[in-house]
């Protein structure tokens, strides 16, 4: 007798062949650029000069470019700045923003739509550059590390999205047992509502620190005339376009390297790997949580009946 076929298994199509492909191009189109990059900061420039299309390592690593940014003190001082740039902006956003999305879910506490209108109707409509300006010289914050951090606390985006998600999937169960039981409101926030929010914080806190790792705008615009405050972002934005920074880096490696040929095409392909190290190197610890808190606010869980 001939064998059924299990009505669970689908036979591949010449749609689901066709998807397969466009995905795996699709990939190797996004992939390719970094690594052509990753190839060219590892490869000896004569040897990178002759090769047109970058597919394997090279036989013969050579790391002496990623030694000359290593050693600049421009390096090392942006690194700084960026480090702490990164992690202030993101705790602080995310408390901020956290905290005051809580508050704006409780809709039946009488103000809170107010304050939701409030806050939204600044994602359409804001003062602009120049009051901008005006506003941090006034509260003294401009050319200070403070104006590249302070103004980051309150993320409208992410307050609309955790505002959704403490109305729509926390257990309003927990927070009434939590009360009856005697607790306050900020425990059950710390204790209860933070403990069960986790895939949320990771999602948003890696979104809030690529964003603050990547931002030289902020520096551009309000700072600007203070190198010891330049962001990582700023030094490799003026390594590519700026010749006057690739001078300054070549020089400084050369003085503590004793390094005499350092071709600008390779010590930009360096920046730019280690530009992208330090949020490669956060995102494995939160991947787990990622996938989950990547859909936070997007669909109403209904409770159990």
């Amino acid at each position: 007798m001939a064998r059924k076929r299990s009505p669970h298994i689908r036979r591949f199509n010449l749609f689901d062949v066709f998807v397969l492909a466009f995905t795996i191009s699709f990939g190797l189109v996004c992939v390719y650029p970094m690594w052509f990059v990753l190839i060219a900061s590892i490869m000896p420039y004569d040897e990178f000069v002759r090769t047109k299309i970058l597919l394997l390592p090279t036989l013969h690593p050579d790391f002496q470019y990623y030694r000359a940014i290593l050693s600049t003190e421009v390096f090392t001082s942006s690194v700084t700045i960026s480090v702490a740039k990164t992690l202030s902006t993101t705790l602080l956003s995310l408390f901020v923003t956290a905290t005051m999305a809580y508050a704006v879910s409780k809709t039946e506490i009488k103000g809170m739509k107010v304050i939701n209108a409030l806050v939204v109707f600044n994602l359409f409509f804001a003062g602009g550059l120049i009051p901008e300006y005006l506003l941090y010289r006034d509260i003294g914050i401009l050319r200070h590390f403070s104006v590249m951090v302070l103004p980051s606390a309150l993320n409208i985006i992410y307050f609309i999205i955790m505002r959704n998600y403490f109305a729509n999937s926390v257990p309003a169960d927990l927070e009434q047992a939590a009360k009856i039981d005697g607790a306050q409101d900020i425990t059950i926030f710390f204790r209860i509502i933070v403990p069960l929010s986790k895939a949320m914080f990771a999602a948003v806190g890696l979104f809030i620190a690529v964003w603050a790792w990547n931002d030289y705008y902020t520096y551009m615009m309000f700072v600007s005339n203070k190198p010891a405050l330049q962001p990582f972002a700023w030094i490799l934005r003026r390594t590519l376009v700026d010749p006057s920074m690739m001078a300054q880096i070549r020089n400084q490696a050369q003085a503590m390297l004793q390094m005499q040929n350092l071709p600008p095409p390779a010590l930009r392909m360096t920046t730019i790997i280690l530009a992208m190290v330090p949020i490669m190197a956060v995102y494995p610890f939160l991947q787990k949580h990622f996938a989950k808190g990547i859909l936070i606010g997007a669909v109403k869980e209904e409770a159990p009946d």
